[in-house]
């Protein structure tokens, strides 16, 4: 059997071009996860710094309801003592 130059030429250059497509998209995965894992890494450092935020806001909403507790002072009773 008898295989000419320019075969071979096109087995090599379609062997050639599709590992290159393979390699390409292991290379593009390869960036998008690090990306995510980044850009992860930076909304979670965001979100317990305002979850700190939120913490030390809801003790202090705690602190303002006593206080207005005792502005208010304790609940009438209906009946008077004498």
């Amino acid at each position: 059997m008898y295989v000419s130059i320019e075969v071979i030429t096109m087995l090599a250059t379609s062997a050639t071009i599709l590992v290159a497509i393979v390699c390409g998209f292991g290379w593009m995965i390869n960036r998008m996860d690090t990306h995510s894992a980044a850009t992860e890494a930076k909304f979670d450092v965001r979100f317990d710094r305002i979850e700190d935020r939120l913490d030390r806001v809801e003790h202090e909403v705690g602190d303002v309801k006593i206080a207005i507790a005792r502005l208010e002072g304790p609940t009438p009773r209906l009946m008077q003592v004498r």
